[in-house]
């Protein structure tokens, strides 16, 4: 046999061991596993192959292994697998350290495990610092030497989300510094919210005296003594946000004020119970896309989470897109409900349902009557805050003493939530029931359950006070008194709210306006020419002094004066009301049907028919008008004339 020498990187690569089981103590070091090696700060993969200048005994060309460069100037390992749990699904993702062959660590990497295989993320985070050789299977090579020689990657699990998740059958509230349960803080429990200002979301460890700490949160009921119920839904809220996992928050808050009225700076005072949050870092705001509003809404468990500065723009189409957005906010959290997707396989993919205390501020509410009934209104004017005592507040915030609050209130709650999944429902339901006996929350069918729900969260707190010794029990008895008040007199005026959005209220002055202004007018019954009473209130002007009236924009029906019945036509009076309305960026948010269905529903229509095939009563009757049978809505005049003469 003729004899030969040995490739020098090969000898190098043979003379490699394996990774034993304890690791090695240098990871970046030379290191065989299997069909894969590092060697001089690059990665190989061992190829069997023939060697016709080496023979074996029979004289047969020898197997050798032919190193085969996989990198040209780094290598890489996963450190670590993580499981990322963001409360909907769990994905994994794997934790990527690199060095070049010059000794220089790459950045630290978090690739999905869905990227992984494909190869493309040294070129896309590493650039030229990490050139992976040119061959077709050099990617699939690559990825699995890097897992071979990646032995005992230990796997850990990352929460994407704040708020309460039994883990090792403990309950703990997850928050950006770990996790609250019964003993404290554990920040070995890991959570990571993302970018931007959610990351702000993080609590201090429960302090050993909670009793300092407790009576903190009290100072929010005082920060308006004009309007005082301003404080106590602010303190309600953010006990209420942690019992989330209790009890599903289904309703929103909504400040609304003027500029200056200080609706920001109240709203944030509630969000710095849960971080280091102020008025200028909310996580959210209405510019933000829906989809993100989604996941953040729904990333923000059991805390309070506040999407800002709803200002619905002059210009009609970017204000109808404004409003739809936040009707599809309120009416996730209201729903408890995501929107469903499909991926291109038509399997499903997970719902986002916003499962935190959503607070939103702004100059203006939102549309719909619907819409409303899941908002609790909070309406702030300038003056009504107490700068002084905001001030105040906001250095409570700033030395952390909010969230100290907060956390020693977790504490509390952690062995006490599966209790309390049981109790505190049964609670609501109670309080629930009392106040529609009592007949103050009947301003929309959700107001009493709002106000159940608040209230039972300010006695929870406050049980919770008294028995670190914060409060004794006649503290207690009268700060449960005063919140008690203070949410009865909001709750009770959510009613003016719900009237100012009725759409058939809305119908009824709409159609006032359009007689006033000139942009309808109805006939007489008999005659088509102008009522004999009060022309001008039904569209009739007369263009010179004394001359004979003549009616003003669109004929939408008849008055019957003698028989006190207003007849209109349905299709030209609805027409003229919408095109009223959306010349004021107000459009009417109803069908035509739904809103006559609505009218009789009323009581406003004096008569109807029923209908031949379903049976049903039909708003609209049949009448003769002008030689001709038309289908019209009867109303009685007053509606317009405020019940003058007709």
């Amino acid at each position: 046999m003729k004899e030969t020498h040995d490739n020098p990187i090969l000898t190098v690569i043979k003379a490699a061991q394996p990774v034993n089981e304890q690791g090695e103590p240098d990871k970046w070091g030379e290191r065989r596993e299997g069909d894969f090696a590092i060697i001089d700060g690059r990665m190989y993969y061992m190829r069997k192959g023939h060697d016709s200048k080496k023979k074996d005994d029979n004289d047969a060309p020898q197997v050798n292994e032919i190193p085969t460069a996989l990198t040209d100037n780094f290598i890489a390992f996963i450190t670590e697998q993580i499981i990322l749990d963001d409360g909907a699904k769990q994905e994994t993702a794997f934790r990527i350290e690199g060095r070049q062959k010059n000794g220089a660590h790459l950045p630290v990497l978090i690739i999905p495990a869905t990227q992984y295989q494909a190869m493309q993320w040294p070129l896309r985070h590493w650039g030229a610092r990490a050139i992976v050789e040119a061959d077709q299977a050099t990617p699939r090579r690559l990825a699995n030497a890097i897992l071979k020689l990646s032995r005992n990657i230990p796997i850990v699990t990352t929460y994407q989300h704040t708020g309460w998740r039994l883990i090792d059958d403990e309950w703990h509230y997850l928050t950006g510094s770990g996790a609250i349960g019964a003993a404290g803080l554990n920040s070995n429990i890991r959570v990571e919210l993302g970018e931007g200002h959610i990351k702000k979301y993080a609590l201090p460890a429960p302090s050993e005296n909670p009793r300092q700490f407790a009576g903190k949160l009290f100072e929010l009921l005082h920060v308006s003594e004009r309007n005082p119920a301003i404080g106590a839904v602010l303190f309600c809220a953010v006990v209420r946000a942690v019992l989330g996992e209790c009890l599903p928050v289904d309703f929103s808050l909504f400040m609304v004020g003027r500029s200056g009225s200080q609706k920001s700076e109240c709203t944030a005072l509630a969000m710095a119970c849960f971080g280091a949050f102020d008025s200028r870092s909310f996580p959210a705001n209405f510019t933000d896309t829906e989809a993100d509003l989604e996941h953040k809404s729904h990333s923000a468990k059991d805390a309070m989470f506040s999407v800002d500065d709803f200002a619905p723009s002059v210009n009609q189409q970017e204000a109808n897109k404004l409003h739809a957005k936040a009707e599809r906010l309120f009416r996730g959290v209201g729903n408890q409900a995501g929107r469903g997707r499909r991926n291109a396989d038509m399997s499903g993919k997970a719902a986002y349902a916003p499962r935190c205390m959503l607070i939103a501020s702004g100059e203006d509410l939102p549309r719909g009557t619907s819409l409303l009934a899941r908002l609790l209104v909070a309406d702030i004017k300038r003056g009504d805050v107490d700068l002084n005592y905001l001030s105040k507040l906001q250095n409570l915030a700033q030395r952390g003493e909010l969230t100290a609050a907060v956390s020693a209130f977790l504490q509390w709650l952690a062995p006490r939530i599966n209790e309390l999944k049981c109790s505190f429902p049964s609670e609501v339901r109670t309080i629930r029931d009392k106040a529609l006996q009592e007949k103050f929350a009947i301003s929309h069918p959700r107001a009493a359950d709002i106000y159940a729900s608040l209230y039972a969260s300010a006695d929870l707190f406050i049980r919770f006070a008294e028995e670190v010794g914060t409060v004794n029990s006649f503290r207690a008895n009268d700060l449960m008194n005063t919140i008690e008040s203070r949410l009865k007199a909001i709750v009770k005026a959510q009613g003016q709210y719900q009237k100012q959005a009725d759409e058939v209220e809305r119908f009824v002055m709409l159609l006032r306006a359009c007689f006033s202004a000139g942009e309808v007018h109805v006939g007489d019954n008999l005659n088509q020419g102008p009522p004999a009473l009060l022309p001008f209130v039904w569209g009739w002007r007369s263009q010179t002094p004394g001359g004979d009236p003549s009616g003003c924009g669109s004929h939408i029906g008849y008055i019957n004066q003698p028989k006190r019945e207003l007849w209109l036509e349905p299709e030209p009076t609805f027409r003229a009301i919408q095109r009223f309305a959306t010349a004021q960026n107000d459009p009417l948010l109803i069908n035509r049907a739904t809103l006559w269905k609505r009218l009789h529903e009323r009581g406003l229509l004096l008569a109807s028919e029923k209908d031949n095939k379903t049976g049903t009563p039909r708003p609209d009757v049949h009448k003769s008008m002008a030689g001709k049978r038309c289908r019209v809505l009867v109303l009685n005049p007053s509606i317009i004339t405020g019940g003058d003469s007709e």
